[in-house]
């Protein structure tokens, strides 16, 4: 999983090498930027229903073949054309990664465990490829950290053959296990949401240096902290799910990390902005973590995890776009009312999933998902209505 998430963890330092190398602006490195990530989100949800079968050791086998190569021709290509190809290849295979990984996910006999383990093992992997890449650019020329990244596909292939295959037996609320895909609102909303987070974290330095006045050194600490002390989010909301239930602890992280990203955009010291940084930073790792073991939790086939796994990569490749603009037009004003609203908008939909998930039974309030959750081999592919 974490390969199939390097894309957009890495595209910083990947977006800064395509303008170095060729000279290209800035909005033609987004553009190229935005291929490979919009790619990887069409990829992952083309393949959510192959995922959900067996195969999926061979099916992210193949994908890393093609990621692999779509790196290595980044690593070779001679222009922007054929650079941006490369991109377009390499976000596809590692679409097929994302999805064959998101359904293993979903098979595993505890969830909650498991999107843990994945996405602590992603943010410390990712981690470390930010510190190699652009090592590997400065040492060797660039183009070398394309190279790094196709050479990490050696050891994940041998590494996915551990995939599990078939779903292993737990608890299912409501038939789970049977449900079809996610509605079309539920996708847009976590989409959204993610197009919230991803948009502010790419302007994050300009926040830091240019409204809460720190130095580009101050604010590259905040922000390596930040990145740190994320991965107690993680944790924190596993056992907040685990005490309270999934719906309380996202609801709770949700609301907190809401308030701490508008502080982000909105502060004009230095203290407040990196206590809001790393509050935020906390509860998005444990949304998105919360939000994958209730996909998992509702459908263990794996359609759920691979479909929200999708709408996280599109929100994620569309978000500094959107992010950027509404900067531009509304400033930090307009910009921090309107992730509040989103953020509200996204909330309550992914907030049914989670409580769906907890097998907790549910009002009328939620337009008769309570009694199709309940009905043996039903279809929860509604729960957005």
């Amino acid at each position: 999983m974490a390969l199939g998430s390097i894309g957009g963890n890495l595209m910083p330092v990947l977006l800064s090498g395509y303008a170095l190398r060729f000279g290209l602006s800035g909005a033609a490195s987004g553009v190229v930027a935005a291929a490979q990530l919009l790619t990887t989100a069409a990829v992952t949800l083309l393949m959510a229903r192959r995922a959900a079968r067996p195969g999926r050791a061979r099916m992210a086998r193949g994908g890393l073949v093609v990621a692999a190569a779509g790196f290595a021709g980044a690593a070779l290509a001679s222009g922007p054309v054929l650079l941006a190809a490369a991109n377009v290849l390499a976000g596809a295979g590692l679409g097929a990664v994302f999805a064959a990984s998101a359904a293993g996910l979903a098979a595993t006999g505890d969830a909650d465990r498991a999107s843990r383990v994945a996405v602590l093992g992603s943010t410390i992997a990712c981690a470390a490829l930010l510190v190699v890449v652009p090592a590997a650019d400065a040492g060797l020329g660039t183009g070398a950290g394309f190279a790094v990244v196709a050479v990490c596909c050696v050891p994940a292939y041998v590494l996915v053959g551990r995939l599990p295959e078939r779903s292993e037996h737990r608890a299912d609320p409501g038939g789970a296990g049977r449900a079809g895909a996610p509605g079309r609102a539920l996708l847009a909303t976590v989409a959204l949401l993610l197009a919230t987070d991803q948009g502010t974290w790419s302007y994050a330095a300009v926040f830091g240096q240019e409204h809460a006045r720190m130095s580009s050194s101050a604010v590259s600490v905040t922000l390596a902290v930040a990145g740190i002390c994320a991965l107690a989010g993680i944790v924190t909301g596993s056992l907040a799910a685990r005490r309270f239930g999934r719906m309380p602890a996202m609801a709770g992280c949700l609301a907190l990390g809401a308030v701490a990203k508008c502080a982000v955009v909105w502060t004009g010291s230095a203290a407040p902005y990196a206590v809001a940084m790393v509050v935020w930073q906390c509860c998005y790792l444990a949304v998105l973590a919360l939000a994958l073991a209730a996909a998992a939790e509702i459908d263990a086939s794996g359609r759920w995890a691979v479909a929200l796994s999708g709408a996280v990569m599109v929100g994620a490749g569309l978000g500094p776009l959107a992010v950027g603009a509404l900067l531009d037009i509304a400033g930090s004003a307009g910009l921090g009312a309107a992730l509040a609203a989103a953020t509200c908008a996204a909330a309550a939909p992914v907030l049914r999933m989670a409580r769906i998930s907890d097998g907790a039974p549910v009002g009328a309030e939620l337009s008769g998902v309570a009694a199709v959750a309940r009905a043996p081999g039903a279809r929860l592919d509604r729960i957005d209505e």
